[in-house]
């Protein structure tokens, strides 16, 4: 499943989206998103790396879901426990 989002304001059905605000999936056909996506209107993420990107910055976003990062993330980015 894909997270759609805005680039820039845009409007779609007639709802306005300010830039990076997720659009609902099923608010456009798969046609549409593919023709805003060609023309770089929205942007497709995989459901799990955008939704990790919200949780794991709530503070900063306003998210009010947290993600921890995984033990083997901490190790990797050497971040302390």
């Amino acid at each position: 499943m894909k997270t759609i989002v805005s680039i820039g304001q845009r409007e779609f059905a007639h709802r306005i989206f300010q830039h990076d605000e997720e659009i609902p999936p099923s608010l456009l056909p798969s046609e549409a998103v593919d023709w805003c996506v060609d023309h770089k209107q929205v942007r497709e993420y995989d459901s799990t790396e955008r939704r990790s990107l919200h949780r794991l910055f709530s503070e900063f976003n306003g998210c009010s879901e947290k993600e921890q990062l995984s033990e083997d993330e901490t190790t990797a980015l050497a971040l302390p426990q």
